[in-house]
Order: C-alpha cells, then sequence, then structure tokens
C-alpha cells in the first residue's frame, strides 16, 4: 500500500541513469579524494546508532535484574529526619546567641 501511494506521488526507486547521476553529483561537489572518507563516516554514524539501541535494551534489562537491598538501620538520618527532631526551643536559644 504505501509503495503504491508513493507512486502515486511520482516517488520511486532511482533507476540506472539517476544512479549515476547522482554519483557524478557526488564526486564534483565532494572530489575524489572524500567519497572513502565519506563511506567511512556514514559507516561509523550508523554503527552508532545501532548499538545506542543495543545499549540501551541491554541497561534496561540489567536495571529489571537488580536485586533491591533493604537500608541498613544503623545509617545516618537523612536531613528530613534530622529537621523534625529538632527542638524549636534550642533552634531559638542558638539564634538569640548568635545576634
Amino acid at each position: 500500500m504505501i509503495s503504491g501511494d508513493l507512486f502515486l506521488l511520482g516517488i520511486t526507486m532511482p533507476g540506472g541513469g539517476e544512479l549515476l547521476l547522482i554519483l557524478l553529483i557526488v564526486l564534483v561537489v565532494f572530489g575524489h579524494n572524500r567519497i572513502p572518507q565519506l563511506g567511512e563516516a556514514l559507516g561509523k554514524g550508523i554503527r552508532n546508532f545501532r548499538k545506542s539501541f543495543s545499549k540501551d535494551d541491554e541497561t534496561e534489562a540489567e536495571a529489571s535484574h537488580r536485586e533491591v537491598r533493604p537500608l541498613a538501620e544503623d545509617r545516618a538520618p537523612t536531613v528530613d529526619e534530622q529537621i523534625r527532631t529538632v527542638d524549636p526551643e534550642t533552634v531559638k536559644h542558638r539564634d538569640d546567641a548568635a545576634h
């Protein structure tokens, strides 16, 4: 269905003549020395693109298999826990002594 829609828009696969014309334009624009470098850069880009997707899959798989361990009971209290346990009178006396 998609190929039929593209055909109606006048977009088809290029034939031999069109490919030769595209190659000639690339040769004129970039020069014969740069074409291997362009091919290498394009290959590296495609490789890195594929690796990025495979790394995401690996990290998601690793994250789902990680073991969740409870925190140790002798851990230091968090800042929120420290704030909740502060006596307001102590803070008031400290502020008065500082001024």
